[in-house]
């Protein structure tokens, strides 16, 4: 093999190898900031995401700001957990419709398409479950499992 052909084919390998790295280091920012973004659904996510905002002046103001967020976190919870379960039903009834339209082999064609683009929620590596079951993270010192403390709550870390 000649010079510059060695060296065009290394100039090929490099550039292929920067390419596969980009797309595979885009994928792992994309997937961390969504798994961000789904983290302040919760109640530890949202009051960091509050106290970083708002910047309490004061114990006493951070004590009754999560007081506030501790008591509104459920109900959080429920209107994401409902406005889920209503898009599972649209999307289901519009699947039903497009079954009368579509032919077998594109009714599979288009499961499938949608079962890859599916993802487990944050913290769940395989099958989806009830939110009680999801895994969490260890609790930050102080706290218990449930995510309360004895005395008063840490500030969450931020989310990863």
């Amino acid at each position: 093999m000649r010079t510059g052909t060695k060296s065009a084919f290394l100039l090929l390998a490099a550039l292929a190898l920067g390419i596969v790295i980009g797309i595979l280091v885009s994928g792992a920012l994309s997937n961390r900031r969504m798994q961000r973004l789904a983290e302040l659904r919760t109640g530890p996510g949202l009051t960091y995401f509050m106290e970083r905002a708002v910047q309490p002046e004061s114990d006493e103001q951070r004590r009754r700001i999560r007081e506030i967020l501790d008591r509104a976190a459920p109900r959080f919870a429920e209107v994401f957990d409902r406005t889920h379960e209503e898009t599972r039903s649209l999307s289901d009834s519009v699947m039903l419709e497009l079954s009368s339209v579509l032919t077998e082999e594109q009714m599979q064609e288009l499961r499938s398409h949608l079962q890859m683009r599916r993802r487990p929620p944050p913290g769940e590596p395989g099958r989806r479950g009830p939110p009680g079951t999801w895994r969490r993270r260890p609790a930050p010192s102080g706290e218990d499992s449930a995510g309360q403390d004895s005395a008063a709550h840490p500030t969450p870390p931020p989310p990863e």
